[in-house]
């Protein structure tokens, strides 16, 4: 008998022999041995027979045993002479399982040699794979598999050329029929298990993917050992263990899954690993991630591989839908994709495949709400998915993109990303048109619909349906009467038996059999209800009903459950169960009897019948296309309609902080332009200024964007080209705002440099400017006249070699009567002068043209010849831009302007000598006072004036006086900016230029020899040493520039519009007219002469002084709200220029905050934030209302206010510093705001409060608060602030200790909730046992106090009445006297150590003295009174929240005199005079504040001379 080889657990157990025949090892060879007995394989191989494995299996088996000691040269040889053996059996193999007849001695024998190779081969195997993933063979270097090994100390062969020629061998060996070695004809199952595992060892390696050539061979091997050798429950169990530890196995088991169910047949292995996945436990999935990972991507690759086989057991995994881990349902919803994308998208789906597709859809869409962002944003992938392949059915359209867009304001950045990217795609992919204006498609439907309903035939005659639906109706009302009666009597009975009860249930059991289908038991139940044996009838429906729940037929008792039972019972007739019955029986015998009644051959005749009818009236194919075509077009317009309501949605996305979202939404607005899209102009311009961007890749993407849109047309030849270039261009001009045309020009430079934008191009704006294209309209001329201007900006020369063209034709006769073209060409001039200077280089002379050029010639006709030109409003934008030009490119610009302000004036006394019915006039004073001079504007730079005599009354038209004011007032204000920037400029680059050379001088000297000294030469090398010292210093050069910078501001202060200069010849006329109201109704005149002040009083702090309480006033009481708007600008330019005289008004400035008008509020706010975050105004003070302005009812205003804040909280502790003033005048019940609004501004604000020592501190002012409140609506807000701190162990410490500050407070529900609140975070987020017994500890005192302050309200109640009433008597008695001694005291309390009121008599003795004085000195604003106060340094405050201003009670008694003291901290912890050491004087300027009171500067009557 043949020995037999037993498959060993362990090595040892080839050692010990446990059977007669069983083959064992007789010895292990010692290690000096094995190399001849390798020597002796190889001999014996030379003629080779497989018999050499059972020879010298010994000699193998002993390398195995002492793999560790032998060397990798013996190992090499072992494993080739394994391999050579194995193939030698193979061939012996092949040849011996060809015949039809096996001897059973040679079955044996091959037996025991397959076994033996075979066991050999995965063996070693195994060992060189061992040896090649062990830590210490990898070394570090760089990427790539020729520096991973270490050859001579591990392994002497190439293990990745013999893994693959070993697994060959093992293929090629599986794949003979080897069931026949064995009888019966099935493989043990351990040897399967040796092969097999072997296979799943060598799929471990991570290196596996990167060869592609072994893992295919590897995966073949495992789908024959399934398809041949039952391996395929093991391997679905297998294949689940290695998912959940190797996550890179997700690809090569599911190419194995692949093989085997296709190439292989067998479909079970994936029905078994999905129902294992199914039975996973949802808690295990969501703590095991990287497995529950794999399982997930490994569903979504044998979906896209095998989707027809997933179908046929998806619904294995469906409950892990709703299960809790995210990464499982983004698996399961990913193979649904699949599935629908591969399988269910066909055209010829029968109902069964149409109605899962609905159900996968219906998942698809719920999980667009999925809890979780990452679900949220894989469905949208997905939903893209079946967009591009175009599965998405039409019919659910519509309901998508209603989904989508509500996805658009998602929290998570990933899932705004993706459906972005579906909108995108779903307008790209319609199936509608390939331009979608909405109003076109609104018509066309309109029109089509009205021809439809005229195309209406005549009603025609039922057809055999309507007939047969009225047949089965009828039918089914006879029965349907019998079995309501029936079912009457049988609720009145009490019921079956119990006896009963089992025969009914076996008659269930035997209506419904395994063959039945829910249209056969339909066709038992018609049947019994014809023969009306109603008892089978209900027990028929009732099991129909358990064993199909969802089908349409027996779907209708789904409803009787959610009956009330009681409702049930008390109801005897035609209860809801009653109904419910009759309605499913009704449909289940209705349609069954229907579909049984009309045969085909009704169908056909009827069809023919509406042939013949058609035929007959030749209509019903017109009819039939007008339908489809008015249903095309409804649909459209739907579609149409959605996509233009998401456009605002998407505007939000491009001002967002996240790249992605503003990436993607521009690539839809340019594919929403190209379709056609309704205000997808809107997004294109907004996100012109997004070239401003910092983010490089959005830049970028706005520059491609435009290019695509209006630079890529789809035209001819070169000018072709360019031509539509310039038309599209010139379309984006039309109806830009200030802000786009800004943006356009950084555009149009970035064109230019790209060369986007090139020669051709602007030839042709140069041609259409100068009218040479006889088709350019006028419009278009000035629209490419500011395209060169854009592009000049990136290329000076442009402009400078066509400065004869510009004035020929910029400046020529059409610009006399186009104010607009003239306006644009000094917009292009301008750009001759160019800003940019190399860091530390000289700046290049400026580019000056002389004062008797053509060009200002021009411009000084233009502007005298339209000055009567009063219909045209374009005259002083116009002006300005021309006085610009002057002063940026002329010689002696100050000439050139009065010339022109000379000529004007004339042009004026002119018009009042010819003017017939003036429109009002103007009335030369003849006093000699300096505040009221002659308003005749004749006067020249020299002095030399009129005669004092009073002239006689003249008139003019209002329009040119306040051209003439606006153009003064410009000249001045650019005469300014000439003097300090400009011609100090070039001083300073003169000066800068004679260094230069001075230093070539010295550096070409150099010195030829000795030179003898002299008492002469001594003198002067010491004169040389101290001027070069004082060179090297720099002090020089600084003292020159000193004095020149001094001689300069002397000019502006005393030559430009003072003294005897002929603006200040305009003076007295612009005073008087900002002075009158009356007199000058005229509200641009007025507008214009304010501004005009405002520039005048820019250049001189002596005018700016005189005339800063006129401004004021204006500002105040003008009732013009573009009048008010300019003069806050005005004032926040003169902060910076003359901040000492403008401190003294500032609570003027912030009164302005709580104008009626929305412009005037936005603009204070702006210039506001403006001088705070520039340091020109200290944050405290009045800064709560700028808080207000957080609630304020316009949307912008708000943002400003969030913004200001934002930037505020960035400059170190400033925000921390303002928020006990803040929340101090705020909670005042008198001057503060409503409670609600208040936790808006404080949720806010407190959201900056981020440093543990800031909520400490900020926890014990606020406990420290709660004893001199006088109300509970202060206790709320106080404890609100609290709740909104986050607490630290010290923080919860401060609360504990200052427990009796609001201890009493507690009683009040609100204060209660919000410490519990405290306390209830303060546990969750303290680890250590001593916090959370400390905040458990104060949590017990918080609740005490509460319960006891709950029982104690009655008696506080009437001690509380007592209390009033002695208080109101006491009051009565006091005396002056006593009242200025309170004052007193409370004026000691507000020192900065002590924080509290002591005694709350005193502020119940002062309370109605203050409410007096706070009525008398708050601006109100909307019935809100603001409290005046002084702008505060940027050190800590610690202010006495709710104490009221004392300050204004004690000035009322004291002298005058005493408001001169200088306050410049304004401490807010104390309302009375503050220490000296905190008083900062910056000038005289600021000696008109003292202490917390702001004396409001006294304003000026407007109608009384100034």
């Amino acid at each position: 008998m043949a020995q037999e080889f037993v498959i060993p657990l362990s090595r040892d157990d080839l050692l010990n022999k446990t059977a007669v025949n069983q083959f064992t090892v007789e010895e292990i060879l010692p290690l000096r041995l094995i190399p001849g007995a390798l020597q002796d394989i190889k001999s014996a191989l030379r003629s080779p027979k497989a018999s050499v494995a059972v020879d010298h299996f010994d000699t193998w088996f002993s390398v195995l045993c002492l793999q560790k000691d032998v060397s990798p040269d013996l190992k090499e040889d072992a494993w080739n002479s394994v391999v050579k053996v194995s193939i030698v059996h193979s061939n012996e193999l092949m040849v011996e399982l060809e015949g039809p007849h096996i001897s059973v001695a040679s079955r044996e024998q091959h037996l025991l040699i397959l076994k033996a190779t075979m066991y050999l081969l995965c063996q070693y195997m195994e060992m060189f794979e061992a040896e090649d993933t062990k830590p210490g063979t990898s070394v570090a270097g760089p990427k790539g598999r020729g520096k991973k090994k270490q050859p001579s100390d591990s392994m002497s062969i190439n293990w990745e050329i013999e893994r693959e020629r070993g697994v060959q061998v093992l293929l090629r060996t599986v794949q003979l029929p080897l069931c026949r070695l064995w009888d019966p004809p099935i493989p043990e199952e351990e040897f399967v298990n040796m092969i097999t595992c072997c296979c799943y060892k060598l799929l471990e390696n991570t290196m596996i993917s990167r060869n592609k050539d072994t893992r295919d061979v590897i995966i073949r091997v495992l789908a024959v050992m399934v398809k041949k050798y039952n391996h395929s429950l093991g391997a679905s169990l297998k294949i689940i263990q290695l998912l959940q530890h190797f996550e890179h196995l997700v690809v090569p088991l599911a190419q194995a899954v692949e093989l085997i169910s296709t190439e292989y047949g067998v479909k079970t292995v994936v029905a078994e690993i999905m129902r294992e996945i199914g039975r996973m436990d949802p808690k295990d999935l969501v703590r095991d991630t990287s497995g529950t990972r794999s399982y997930a991507s490994f569903l979504v690759e044998i979906a896209e591989r095998v989707p027809a086989v997933v179908l046929t057991s998806i619904s294995v995994i469906l409950r892990h839908l709703e299960g809790e881990s995210y990464s499982m349902r983004n698996g399961v919803l990913g193979a649904m994709g699949e599935i629908l994308i591969k399988v269910l998208s066909k055209d010829d789906l029968d109902n069964k495949q149409k109605l899962t597709r609905d159900q996968i859809l219906d998942k698809l869409e719920d999980h667009i709400h999925d809890v979780h962002a990452f679900v949220r944003s894989k469905v949208l992938q997905i939903w893209l998915r079946v967009v591009n392949e175009k599965c998405l059915p039409l019919m659910r359209q519509e309901n998508l993109v209603n989904l989508v867009i509500g996805r658009l304001q998602d929290k998570s950045c990933q899932v705004r990303k993706q459906a972005i990217q579906l909108i995108t795609t779903l307008l790209q992919s319609n199936p509608f048109a390939a331009k979608l204006p909405l109003e076109e498609l609104q018509l066309s439907y309109e029109k089509e619909k009205s021809k439809l309903e005229e195309m209406m035939p005549e009603p025609v005659s039922p057809s055999p349906d309507d007939t047969l639906t009225e047949q089965t109706t009828s039918s089914w009302k006879t029965i349907a009467t019998k079995l309501e009666n029936y079912l009457k009597v049988d609720n009145n009975d009490d019921g079956p038996t119990e006896e009963s009860e089992p025969s009914d249930e076996e008659d269930e059991a035997d209506l419904i059999t395994e063959d039945d289908t829910p249209v056969s038991v339909a066709e038992k139940l018609c049947v019994l209800l014809d023969g009306e044996e109603f008892k089978k009838v209900l027990s028929l429906l009732e099991a129909a009903q358990e064993a199909w729940p969802d089908h349409p037929y027996y779907h209708g008792n789904c409803q009787s459950s959610e009956e009330p039972e009681d409702e049930a019972e008390s109801q005897t007739e035609d209860t809801p169960h009653t109904k419910n019955i009759l309605s499913t029986l009704q449909k289940v015998f209705v349609d069954y009897k229907k579909s049984r009644l009309m045969s085909a051959s009704d169908v056909v005749q009827h069809q023919e019948e509406v042939a013949r009818r058609a035929s007959e009236s030749g209509v019903v194919n017109e009819l039939t296309k007008q339908q489809v075509l008015v249903q095309y077009l409804k649909d459209s317009m739907t579609f149409a309609a959605q996509v233009q309501k998401s456009i605002p949605l998407l505007c939000q996305l491009l001002t967002s902080k996240t790249t992605s979202d503003v990436l993607e939404t521009i690539h839809f607005y340019v594919t929403a332009f190209e379709f056609g899209v309704n205000n997808a102009i809107i997004g294109v311009r907004k996100m012109l200024v997004l070239i401003f961007s910092k983010e490089a890749s959005v830049k970028e993407a706005v520059v491609s964007a435009y290019k695509r849109l209006y630079l890529t047309p789809q035209a001819g030849n070169v000018r072709a080209k360019a031509l539509s270039i310039v038309k599209n261009l010139t379309a984006l001009t039309h109806g830009a705002t200030a802000g786009d045309i800004t943006s356009l020009a950084e555009l149009m430079c970035e064109f230019y440099r790209s060369g986007e934008v090139d020669g051709h191009v602007i030839q042709l704006l140069w041609e259409r400017f100068t009218l040479k294209q006889t088709t350019t309209m006028v419009e278009e001329s000035r629209a490419a006249l500011v395209l060169l201007s854009m592009i000049a900006g990136a290329e000076t020369e442009i402009v400078k070699s066509n400065i004869d063209v510009l004035v020929k034709e910029g400046l020529g006769p059409r610009a006399e009567t186009d104010f607009q073209l003239a306006r644009d060409t000094c917009l292009v001039l301008l750009k001759l002068r160019s800003s940019e200077k190399l860091k530390g280089a000289v700046s290049k002379e400026p580019f000056r043209l002389q004062k008797d050029h053509e060009m200002f010639k021009r411009l000084a006709d233009i502007l005298v010849g339209g000055m009567s030109n009063l219909e045209n409003p374009y005259w002083i934008p116009m002006a300005e831009q021309a006085v610009n030009v002057i002063y940026r490119l002329g010689e002696h610009p100050d000439t050139i302007c009065s010339d022109i302000i000379k000529r004007l004036a004339g042009e004026i006394i002119s018009a009042s000598k010819t003017e017939t019915s003036a429109d009002f006039t103007v009335e030369a004073d003849n006093n000699n006072d300096d505040q009221q001079p002659s308003a005749e504007p004749t006067q020249d730079q020299a002095g030399n004036g009129v005669s004092s005599h009073d002239p006689p009354t003249v008139g003019c038209p209002a329009g040119f006086l306040t051209r003439l004011l606006s153009l003064a007032g410009h000249v001045a204000f650019r005469q300014l900016v000439y003097l300090d920037c400009d011609l100090f400029g070039e001083l300073k680059r003169r000066h800068a230029v004679q260094e230069e050379k001075k230093e070539r001088k010295a550096g070409r000297k150099s010195p030829a020899g000795a030179v003898l000294e002299t008492p002469a030469t001594c003198n002067r090398s010491k004169d040389n040493t101290r001027e070069g010292i004082e060179e090297e210093l720099g002090l020089t050069g600084a003292v020159a520039e000193d004095a020149e910078a001094d001689y300069i501001r002397k000019i502006c202060e005393q030559d430009v519009v003072t003294g005897l200069s002929l603006l200040a010849a305009l003076r007295p006329l612009l005073v008087c007219v900002c002075t009158n109201q009356a007199k000058y109704p005229d509200p641009q005149l007025r507008t214009a002469a304010c501004l005009a002040l405002a520039k005048f009083m820019m250049v001189s702090s002596e005018f700016c002084e005189t005339h800063l309480q006129l401004l004021f006033t204006i500002l105040e009481k003008s009732k013009n709200p573009v009048i008010r708007a300019n003069t806050i600008i005005a004032l926040g330019d003169m902060t910076f220029r003359f901040p000492n005289l403008i401190e003294p008004w500032t609570p003027h400035l912030y009164a302005r905050l709580g104008d009626p008008s929305t412009q005037v509020r936005k603009t204070t706010l702006q210039v506001l934030s403006h001088l705070i975050l520039n340091d020109m105004v200290k944050v405290k003070g009045q800064i709560s209302e700028l808080a207000t302005c957080i609630v304020d009812d316009n949307e912008k205003i708000c943002g400003l206010a969030k913004l200001f804040f934002s930037e505020l909280s960035k400059k170190g502790n400033a925000v921390y510093n303002i928020m006990p003033d803040v929340i101090s005048r705020l909670s005042d019940p008198d001057i503060g705001v409503d409670e609600e609004l208040f936790r808006t501004i404080m949720r806010y604000l407190f959201s900056f409060i981020q440093k543990d020592k800031h909520c400490e501190s900020l926890v014990e002012k606020l406990c420290h608060r709660f004893r001199p409140t006088r109300t509970e609506r202060q206790w709320r807000d106080l404890s609100f602030c609290l709740s909104l701190l986050s607490y630290s162990e010290k923080g919860l410490r401060k609360l504990q200790e200052n427990f009796a500050c609001y201890a009493d407070k507690l009683a009040d529900d609100t204060v209660y909730e919000c410490f519990s609140s405290i306390l209830a975070n303060a546990k969750k987020g303290f680890s250590k046992p001593e916090a959370k017994a400390a905040a458990e500890e104060l949590e017990e005192r918080v609740e005490q106090c509460h319960r006891k302050g709950l029982e104690e309200d009655e008696v506080a109640e009437k001690a509380s009445q007592a209390s009033e009433a002695a208080s109101r008597k006491s009051r009565g008695k006091k005396t002056p006297a006593k009242g200025r001694k309170a004052g007193g005291k409370a004026g000691r309390r507000s020192t900065r150590k002590k924080q509290f009121v002591d005694s709350e008599e005193d502020e119940e003795d002062n309370q109605s003295e203050e409410s007096e004085v706070e009525e008398r000195a708050q601006p109100k604003r909307g019935g809100r009174k603001t409290k005046p106060v002084l702008f505060d340094s940027d050190e800590e405050s610690d202010l006495e929240l709710f104490e009221v201003d004392k300050s204004l009670r004690n000035s009322d008694a004291e002298n005058e005199p005493q408001t001169d003291a200088v306050d410049k901290t304004g401490d807010s912890r104390s309302l009375t005079e503050t220490p000296k050491s905190h008083r900062r004087g910056q000038g005289s300027a600021k000696t008109h504040m003292s202490g917390r009171k702001t004396r409001m500067r006294p304003l000026q009557n407007l109608n009384s001379p100034a």
